[in-house]
């Protein structure tokens, strides 16, 4: 019966979740305002460009498409398959561009909105995040080899995570 308990509570708070729609906090500087971003269709592919920071990023997650995002369906990675990813999307030349590589830790918590949750992201410029929102760095994390940095779009946060778990990626390059 505990088995069951616990199996239901898990469901509903994840459900929750799943729902629970996105909160922006007013004593917290909106520092990821629509303004901040600039959305391109560059020869049919949509990337945005930060510039505040200069970068340029797939608008959407990877294996998804579409100016809302909502085409296809998300792809999870491993940190080694995130990590060699961008070599073969290189290969074909997404917006005309062959240097996409996954971001390190501290070029994807730049887009994390920390004044926002469920998704702690720009919705008009990163539409349709996945949930439950974590995505792979290129970092790796120094106190473990068998982890890696990443970043939680559900708050803004980051962590590490076993380089084994699947989780999602979104591409960069160094745009401006």
């Amino acid at each position: 019966m505990k088995i069951i308990t616990t199996l239901l509570l898990s469901t509903l708070i994840i459900s929750q979740s799943l729902n629970a729609a996105r909160t922006c906090q007013d004593y917290i500087a909106d520092e990821w305002p629509d303004t901040r971003y600039t959305i391109e269709d560059i020869s049919g592919d949509n990337v945005v460009t930060d510039k505040k920071t200069g970068l340029m990023w797939k608008q959407c997650s990877e294996g998804l498409t579409g100016l809302d995002c909502m085409t296809g369906a998300i792809t999870k990675y491993t940190w080694q398959q995130a990590v060699v990813l961008p070599t073969a999307q290189n290969t074909t030349g997404f917006a005309g561009f062959t240097d996409w590589r996954l971001p390190n830790v501290e070029e994807l918590r730049s887009i994390a909105a920390i004044n926002c949750v469920s998704p702690a992201i720009n919705e008009t410029a990163f539409p349709n995040v996945a949930v439950p929102y974590l995505y792979w760095s290129s970092s790796p994390y120094a106190y473990d080899g068998n982890k890696a940095w990443t970043i939680f779009f559900g708050s803004g946060s980051s962590g590490n995570a076993f380089r084994g778990n699947e989780y999602r990626v979104r591409l960069v390059r160094s745009g401006l």
